[in-house]
């Protein structure tokens, strides 16, 4: 049995190959992530970083909406 990873709530598996021993595949995600499910990296750092990536993103995303609703109460915004 292959070993089994786990960041995020996202269950990475190691799926290496002749030519890539150490790939790794995500099996299983929470909702908000499934967008990663099925996907494959070449190694478990790899997948790491591109689900800080979807984290980080996601998080600058949620900030940049409070950031506008609290500007709209001290800068006249759009017309």
């Amino acid at each position: 049995m292959s070993k089994q990873y786990k960041h995020r709530n996202c269950i990475i598996v190691e799926s290496g190959t002749e030519s890539f021993p150490d790939m790794v595949t995500i099996i299983k995600t929470p909702k908000i992530r499934k967008d990663f499910e099925g996907r494959r990296y070449l190694n478990l750092d790899k997948a790491f970083i591109q689900i800080e990536l979807f984290e980080s993103q996601r998080l600058i995303n949620s900030k940049e909406k409070y950031v506008k609703a609290q500007l709209q109460d001290v800068v006249v915004m759009e017309e």
